[in-house]
């Protein structure tokens, strides 16, 4: 399953430069971006962009989907720990379609913002 939002691929991101002993600072120098835009490309409030992550995928090594990829179970955990635990599919995929629709207007709105 695909990342639904960008603070997934933010967490991919950063799991990867815990394994690999980098910092946000050292991965912004490397995409020529500033440590602010990657720490919110991190924290999942900037969108990121094909080039970018096809180059930190380079940088670490792995493809694009790795990057991509998270686990339904863990989404439930983390993300909706303020929640309490979700076990009904049909509540969880509720969440996630608002989830969605945000990440959407979050996006749009960086573009109007540009």
């Amino acid at each position: 399953m695909y990342a639904m939002n960008f603070a997934q691929v933010g967490a991919n991101i950063q799991k990867k430069l815990d394994i690999k002993g980098m910092t946000q600072q050292n991965l912004a120098d490397a995409l020529g971006i500033s440590k602010q835009v990657m720490n919110k490309i991190i924290k999942g409030s900037k969108a990121i962009n094909v080039n970018e992550l096809a180059k930190i995928a380079e940088i670490f090594n792995t493809s694009t989907d790795e990057l991509l990829t998270v686990r339904t179970e863990q989404t439930m955990t983390d993300s909706l720990s303020f929640m309490g635990t979700v076990h009904d599919k049909l509540t969880f995929e509720k969440v996630n379609l608002i989830r969605t629709a945000i990440d959407e207007i979050h996006m749009l709105e960086e573009l109007l913002n540009d």
